[in-house]
């Protein structure tokens, strides 16, 4: 068994935690999540670092030392694991949603005036009020 006495708050325990709010990790300090300004940042220097490494050469006068290409390579293969996760990401949220976007539209159409009144009535009839 586990033992998780003096955990914290996890992001999976409070998913909607604002921006910039304080998240408490196991075993560390209190870290804050990051804003939307933060990700754009991120997001734009690695697109940044991946366009750099797939453009054309400008001149193929000297190649790359071997030790340089192997860590592009890992590069390479760590940002396709990162889009493949972010796309994986996107893809859990967009169906999360649509899901509630259909609950909230299910629990509006229950709780309309007329409908209330319909199931009222006949949960009267069937018991015989």
């Amino acid at each position: 068994m586990i033992d998780t006495r003096g955990a914290g708050v996890s992001r999976l325990a409070a998913p909607c935690a604002p921006a910039g709010a304080l998240i408490q990790t196991t075993g560390g300090p209190a870290v804050r999540q990051p804003t939307r300004r933060q990700v754009a940042a991120l997001t734009e220097r690695m697109s940044g670092a991946w366009r750099a490494r797939h453009a054309e050469p400008e001149t193929a006068d000297a190649p790359l030392e071997p030790e340089l290409e192997r860590r592009f390579a890992a590069l390479a293969d760590r940002l396709e694991h990162v889009e493949a996760t972010l796309e994986g990401l996107q893809d859990a949220l967009y169906r999360q949603s649509v899901r509630e976007d259909e609950r909230h539209a299910d629990m509006r159409e229950r709780t309309e005036p007329s409908r209330l009144a319909q199931d009222l009535s006949a949960d009267a009839r069937r018991r015989g009020l």
